[in-house]
């Protein structure tokens, strides 16, 4: 459940409720005879284990094996869960800025003679949002202006933006919306007042209204959403106030998320251009002086034209441009070409393989150690070291590069290096610009050259793909390197940083894409074993691994291999998997694998159900989730209701959206439908009166309370919907909670209605027991 992937509601800044369900007890003993564990899982049509692919595989007992099946098996001591993994609010967050099956492009990376320098570091409102502004180089913007390629309807395009000060670019990532964007604002603005605002957390334009007054000024201005989703209502305020200021504003989208239908007349649909009138002029480009600077005496700008048109007019030339991934890409295989301006045409194949295994190249070059170095061999390891955890964190802050870094060169390589003589700690010769060459490194972040207003300063890979090549290089061609690896990451995830456990256990997901056999039976496998970190972790490596598509069946495969273990750590870790990009891709099947596993008394102690399928509620399938969880709480299973309860403790803290950060998300579902407000009763309900949820509960209630201070239809919602929940036998300690609250917080107009007109006497609906 990659937050790349999803663009979800809004965390509340406080943390989410630790499980209090449970009774303090010592971990149990393990079974005498300690029971088989579920093997690498095949492809998904295998059959030669059918019981764990199929929603009503019976349990193991009633295939006749001997050893008792999970419902059956009741401890002996209490267990209670420790750590789950962290509290859901920071491992979402983590989530969201470890994206890696859709690398976001950052705004500061570079691409053949762009260049873009940070200006300031702004916080966006009282959301804590943070905005860079990064200013556009008059040069970029004339390199831009000068190969830029028209693209469909950009007359219109320019019209719009003229006419409206705000539109968006809904296209895929390098079809070359930021080229377009910036060639559109230079038609408007003067090019020295260009900017691009940048920020890695979700609700950018919303922060961007609430300080419109300090971020628009006169000039154009380019904001990336990712894949985040956007409302007219939003483009309609920003539209108001770019005009207020004299802005210009561009809004890249992705479609999906971002539809131009629905945002007439702001948006439109932006397809990448002709690529090969993008190579060809890239390549003219390029090729212009390049007589004047020709060693060849025999080198003639009629050489370099007929090199040219010869290039263009070649089909294998052509094939290869059909499969290239992005407009970029198209620049970087001009600026090859033009390097072999000399080569023999018999060559040509050998160039256009280079350039497709380029960044696999330049990662082997990267990670190689030079036989002589200014300092001595001594300081090589931790080189190479700190390059790996460059690439493996780019986009993290440069204390989590140094910190994962300094684990593998000082921790792990030493157990399986010879080092002599010992390595003296030369600090000084440690600096970044020795440490990360600079074709490793994206120019925005040399440029910056730690000036205090990157704060904090990030690492930033040339190429974001480079990412995934080292990582194919390190597994592949190192296999000395491989045990290191492996413990390297296992000491990461049991870190206590959430954000580099999380990006851990997303390498370990590639690895899996790699050599699915190898890597779960000498990482995964451990993982699921261990404690809540790692189980939480192996099951982030696993939806991982199901975004390549021929890895979906024996991913899943796995998964129910989990649910249909004895052991309850495999369990608990298949109960985590359902809440991610695995389970939201069949709901109805993880909801079923949720439901089975909450009925057993394995999980009665952990939140893995209830973050899951919280996690689901929040993913884009509410209406399923909230029916199973009125099916849960009304059930005659004491577990399954215990999980729904939880499951109400998580979301209860969440806001509708970046829009509506305040306003409950069960709430706002539940304000347009009847059947979800009377389960949204119920629910709470048994949480007030449950003997473990009670505190936190009322708690949780009045914050819901406060909120509708600042919401007028939230607060006309609970005046009917709390009345209901406080039903009789709640209604006496309903008005004792009044009572205090009115006096801790007088100037709440909500609880002095509620307080003012106490609920009447009477039944609720679905009355808990």
């Amino acid at each position: 459940m990659s937050e790349s992937e999803q663009a979800g509601p809004q965390a509340a800044a406080e943390e989410a409720p630790a499980d209090e369900s449970a009774a303090a007890g010592a971990e149990p003993a393990p079974p005498a005879a300690d029971p088989a564990e579920p093997s690498p899982a095949g492809p998904s049509d295998s059959t030669g284990t059918t019981t764990a692919n199929a929603p009503d595989a019976p349990a193991a007992a009633a295939n006749g094996d001997s050893r008792p099946s999970p419902q059956d098996t009741v401890r002996s001591t209490p267990r209670r869960e420790t750590g789950d993994a962290g509290d859901f609010t920071r491992y979402q967050e983590a989530r969201q800025q470890n994206a890696l099956n859709k690398l976001k492009r950052s705004a500061v990376a570079n691409g053949s003679g762009s260049a873009f320098y940070a200006e300031q570091l702004t916080l966006g409102g009282d959301s804590g949002v943070e905005i860079q502004v990064l200013s556009v180089s008059p040069l970029t913007v004339a390199h831009h202006l000068d190969s830029h390629q028209d693209v469909d309807q950009q007359t219109q395009m320019a019209a719009r933006l003229a006419a409206q000060h705000v539109l968006v670019l809904a296209g895929q990532p390098g079809s070359g919306r930021q080229a377009t964007a910036l060639t559109l604002l230079a038609g408007r603005c003067p090019d020295d007042h260009l900017k691009i605002l940048h920020s890695e957390a979700l609700g950018i334009l919303q922060a961007l209204c609430q300080r419109a007054g300090e971020l628009l000024t006169p000039g154009g201005f380019v904001v990336d959403l990712d894949d985040q989703p956007l409302k007219l209502s939003t483009l309609e305020t920003l539209g108001h106030l770019a005009r207020k200021h004299r802005a210009y504003l561009v809004v890249l989208g992705e479609l999906g998320p971002v539809d131009p239908d629905r945002l007439q007349p702001h948006a439109v649909e932006h397809r990448r251009p002709a690529l090969g009138a993008v190579l060809a002029v890239h390549l003219r480009r390029l090729l212009a002086g390049h007589p004047g600077g020709c060693p060849h005496q025999d080198c003639t700008a009629e050489h370099t034209t007929a090199f040219a048109t010869r290039m263009l007019e070649s089909r294998q030339v052509q094939r290869t441009l059909d499969g290239a991934p992005s407009v970029r890409s198209v620049v970087e295989f001009a600026e090859l070409l033009a390097q072999s301006i000399h080569s023999e045409d018999t060559s040509l194949s050998d160039i256009i393989g280079q350039w497709r295994d380029r960044l696999r190249r330049l990662a082997k070059q990267l990670l190689q150690v030079p036989a002589d170095t200014t300092h001595g061999p001594v300081l090589d390891p931790h080189r190479q070291a700190f390059r790996i955890a460059y690439a493996f964190f780019h986009g993290h802050p440069l204390s989590d590069v140094f910190e994962a870094g300094d684990v593998l060169s000082a921790t792990v390589l030493p157990r399986y290096e010879t080092r002599e003589p010992a390595p003296a700690n030369h600090v000084f010769a440690r600096e970044l610009d020795q440490l990360i060459p600079p074709e490793m490194r994206a120019s925005g972040d040399a440029l910056s050259g730690g000036r205090a207003d990157d704060n904090p300063r990030c690492a930033r890979l040339v190429d974001e793909e480079l990412m995934h090549a080292v990582i194919e290089v390190v597994w592949h061609d190192y296999d000395s390197l491989r045990d290191p690896l492996r413990e390297w990451l296992t000491a990461l995830v049991g870190g206590p940083l959430e954000r580099i456990r999380v990006r851990a256990a997303h390498i370990a997901g590639i690895l899996l894409s790699h050599d699915f056999d190898s890597v779960y039976r000498d990482l995964i496998r451990h993982w699921a074993r261990k404690s809540a970190a790692y189980r939480q972790s192996a099951a982030l490596a696993l939806e991982m691994a199901a975004h390549d598509p021929r890895m979906v069946g024996r991913v899943r495969a796995q998964i129910r291999s989990w649910l249909s273990s004895p052991r309850w750590e495999f369990q608990d870790s298949a109960a985590r998997a359902y809440g991610t990009l695995v389970g939201a891709q069949d709901v109805p099947d993880a909801l079923w694998a949720l439901r089975e596993l909450g009925t057993r008394p394995e999980l009665a102690f952990s939140s893995s159900v209830a973050f899951s399928m919280s996690w689901l509620y929040l993913a884009g399938a509410p209406g399923p989730t909230a029916d199973a969880l009125d099916r849960w709480i009304t059930s005659g299973n004491d577990h399954l209701s215990k999980h729904a309860i939880r499951t109400l403790l998580i979301l209860s803290r969440y806001g509708a959206g970046p829009d509506r950060r305040d306003r409950p998300v069960l709430a706002d579902t539940a304000m347009s439908d009847e059947d979800r407000a009377e389960a949204l009763v119920r629910l709470w309900r048994h949480a007030l009166m449950g003997q473990d949820s009670a505190t936190r509960s009322w708690d949780l209630l009045r914050r819901w309370l406060l909120a509708g201070d600042a919401d007028k239809e939230l607060a006309a919602f609970l005046e009917v919907l709390v009345p209901r929940v406080w039903a009789p036998p709640l209604s006496l300690r309903a008005g004792f909670y009044l009572g205090i609250w009115a006096g801790r917080h007088p100037d709440s107009r909500t609880i002095r209605q509620l307080r003012d007109g106490p609920p009447e006497a009477g039944s609720a609906s679905g009355a808990a027991s």
